[in-house]
């Protein structure tokens, strides 16, 4: 595939930070992708008189309905940008303050009891078909299983292709994840056992779907719908505490690490299993499932001491 070329005036430069990064063995592949984002806007922003710092100062500021979780993660190669063009003399080069990304509140995640599982999935088996939706009662249960089952991410699942869903050797395959990173998950023997019986079912209504979880012939839910029908068959269950669907993911890290701890396995030797199936870039962000757990991460410390010294404080900004 051809390199996507830089088109603004600073496109010398910002070939050579993105050579100047790979030089330190870094992919650098989300972060050129924002790269990239903020080259087009300098295209098409600049004009004489006008610096690039100011260029800057508004391509980073909060866009409309964006949380402060992606603004971070936008502005922070082009803050790295700035001190480059600054540390080699040039110029146009500016610094974006730290603090220009407010503070993320993070949600406080729910862990399920079994009794929430079982009664959240009794209501999911027992989804009524739509007329606009031909598949929601097949596909709902099914892509939540997942969730509980594997740990994904909830976008992970909705954008998974059939292609990527291997049922006979029982695994899927995320491709170009969070951090543009790919792994293969293996699946539980009796969620094989599901999906099997599932995907022939819905291959009859769209034998040629390219979503593994399909909305209609040749789409995927939205994210929006997904949180929605979570929502729905949450309260039908009974419950009026908060719950997301992303809350599945937080469960699946706690229940393996609790499963480990109580039958007394090797944490140590299992958690980077764990931060690789999960799609984490470092075991840092594992370990900030276990800060949310106060009363259970007293006994996690415990059984890791040989790691104390990647323990992070706790951080609200950890890899989702």
């Amino acid at each position: 595939m051809m390199e996507k070329a830089f088109v603004s005036t600073q496109a010398a430069s910002m070939e050579a930070f993105v050579t100047f990064k790979h030089s330190l063995g870094r992919k650098y592949a989300t972060s050129k992708y924002y790269l990239h984002e903020f080259d087009v806007y300098c295209s098409e922003h600049e004009s004489e008189g006008v610096s690039l710092k100011e260029i800057a100062k508004n391509w980073i500021t909060l866009r409309k309905n964006e949380c402060p979780n992606t603004q971070r993660v936008r502005v922070a190669p082009i803050r790295e940008f700035g001190k480059y063009l600054q540390s080699s003399g040039h110029s146009d080069g500016f610094l974006i303050p730290n603090k220009i990304c407010r503070q993320q509140i993070r949600t406080m995640p729910h862990f399920f009891t079994h009794d929430e599982i079982i009664r959240f999935f009794n209501v999911c088996d027992t989804l009524d078909p739509r007329k606009e939706n031909r598949v929601r009662h097949l596909v709902l249960p099914m892509y939540y299983r997942l969730l509980y089952c594997c740990g994904v991410r909830t976008c992970e699942a909705r954008l998974l292709l059939r292609k990527n869903v291997n049922l006979p050797a029982g695994y899927i395959d995320i491709i170009h994840s969070k951090g543009l990173k790919d792994r293969r998950v293996f699946l539980p023997e009796d969620l094989g056992s599901l999906y099997r019986k599932y995907d022939t079912v819905v291959n009859d209504i769209y034998p040629d779907r390219p979503y593994f979880f399909p909305s209609t012939a040749n789409r995927c839910y939205e994210c929006s719908v997904i949180s929605q029908n979570f929502r729905k068959v949450w309260k039908a269950a009974g419950f009026s505490i908060k719950a997301r669907a992303y809350d599945f993911r937080h469960h699946f890290a706690f229940a393996a690490l609790n499963r480990w701890i109580e039958t007394d396995r090797d944490v140590n030797s299992l958690l980077p299993y764990l931060t690789r199936c999960m799609g984490h870039a470092s075991l840092e962000s594992t370990f900030y499932y276990l800060h949310l757990v106060p009363e259970f991460f007293s006994t996690f410390s415990e059984k890791t001491k040989a790691l104390e010294g990647l323990l992070p404080e706790v951080d609200y900004d950890g890899e989702d």
